[in-house]
């Protein structure tokens, strides 16, 4: 079993065990009573290039990367150094995530944040805008055409921003299918958690004028970036493993570096 399929089957038992700890029905009343959200597409209209810092303590392919972490400083950290918006892992089992930490991420700084977990179930997607999210990681991988496009249109109707994740050309036509307007190229096979970063390039062949792209995974140097960022439509960067293993000095140094080199 592939490692993709693994963390599919934990979350279909772990989102079974929410429904009935907390019924969509209460989400529901407690997100009548949510603030207004912050604009996570505006992030990419209103800059040539910009840098997603994810907030990750482990993963299945690096094991532990950050133990004891403190959410606020580490949001703080990254909107100081100039990160334009941070992702949040929220999976437990594998990640070592929490969903809590998108509220307390939210409350320690003013950036608009994206939350990455594995979205196999609607309730997923109301449980996030109750969790304060901005925007929403659908994986093309882990779904159909038909859900891929029913996520993408629920999550704007709860007035949260789609990103669908792709590293196939299957999941390129997904992505364009469903109408997203940003499409975020995973250098990571999810199936063997591999680095390839030789797919980007052919990807984007596929990608129309019109959407954002933000390139994933696997950057562990700045040079890295040279090898990805090769066209005008690549507007983000979206990083975790590389700045939690940084001092606030380095992230500082890096995201200056990098809005430098690839921004305007």
């Amino acid at each position: 079993m592939s490692i993709l399929k693994k963390i599919i089957k934990a979350k279909k038992a772990e989102v079974k065990l929410k429904k009935e700890k907390m019924p969509v029905e209460k989400l529901l009343e407690d997100i009548t009573k949510s603030p207004a959200n912050r604009n996570f597409r505006d992030v990419f209209e209103n800059n040539d290039f910009s840098v997603i810092a994810e907030i990750k303590k482990k993963s299945p392919s690096k094991g532990v990367i950050k133990a004891g972490i403190s959410v606020k400083k580490i949001a703080e950290t990254y909107e100081d150094c100039g990160a334009r918006a941070l992702s949040v892992v929220t999976d437990k089992k594998f990640f070592d995530g929490r969903l809590e930490y998108i509220d307390e991420a939210k409350r320690n700084c003013g950036l608009p944040i994206l939350r990455k977990d594995f979205i196999i179930d609607e309730y997923q997607i109301y449980e996030s805008r109750w969790a304060r999210a901005d925007a929403v990681l659908v994986i093309a991988a882990a779904l159909e055409k038909k859900q891929v496009n029913q996520f993408v249109k629920k999550i704007r109707f709860l007035n949260m921003t789609p990103i669908v994740e792709v590293h196939s050309g299957d999941d390129m036509a997904k992505a364009i299918s469903s109408g997203t307007d940003i499409i975020g190229i995973n250098t990571r096979d999810l199936k063997t958690f591999k680095i390839n970063f030789g797919g980007v390039k052919s990807l984007m062949k596929n990608v129309p004028r019109d959407k954002y792209v933000i390139i994933e995974s696997g950057i562990q140097q700045i040079s890295d970036l040279d090898a990805l960022v090769t066209d005008s439509r690549i507007k983000g960067a979206l990083i975790g493993t590389m700045f939690m293993k940084m001092s606030e000095k380095e992230i500082k140094e890096a995201i200056s570096r990098i809005n430098s080199k690839f921004g305007s």
